[in-house]
């Protein structure tokens, strides 16, 4: 792994921890619906952990692939993974969950976040395993479809996990303000 995909780890893994204690801050009410219709904080926080998952697995899956028709990444995807760069780093925008992940479910059925946050935790080393297991040579292929930007290279990928994970801080951050 070089050291570009250490610093994103790093900085997903000081994401990840703002996100939990965000969530685990609020107690039991990381379990309330902040308003009708909008998510409750462990909701927030199972799908960054299920999103995560997804991901390290179509990762782990890209690996057992044929590597000679991975594509080199061209400047269109470069351009593509800056502007979901930017779109999740955007103040208060909002999106729709992607086809590919189910909402969350209902927050009543959710394990209770220290269960979460082991769970991500797992995922985690899962993702960090898979990162030290792709060729050096082949960094600069795309190997992720992005359901919104399209075909991204490992970093891109690793990128846009910690800015979906910042995106939500920010949902994090309303839903504290609300049920304080």
């Amino acid at each position: 792994m070089n050291n570009r995909l250490h610093l994103l780890i790093e900085q997903l893994d000081r994401a990840t921890e703002q996100a939990l204690a965000s969530a685990e801050a609020l107690g039991p009410r990381a379990y309330v619906h902040p308003v009708p219709g909008q998510w409750a904080a462990a909701q927030v926080i199972h799908h960054l952990l299920t999103a995560e998952k997804n991901i390290a697995g179509a990762l782990r899956h890209a690996l057992t692939t044929d590597h000679s028709k991975w594509q080199l990444a061209s400047l269109k995807h470069k351009v593509r993974a800056l502007l979901l760069r930017l779109a999740l780093r955007g103040p208060g925008l909002r999106f729709k969950v992607p086809p590919t992940l189910p909402p969350p479910p209902d927050p009543t059925t959710l394990a209770p976040l220290p269960q979460l946050r082991a769970e991500w935790a797992a995922v985690r080393r899962q993702l960090e395993q898979v990162l030290h297991e792709f060729p050096g040579t082949k960094l600069n292929h795309t190997v992720f479809r992005h359901p919104r930007a399209g075909w991204l290279t490992v970093s891109q990928t690793l990128a846009s996990i910690l800015d979906h994970t910042l995106h939500h801080q920010q949902q994090l951050n309303r839903i504290s303000k609300v049920l304080k």
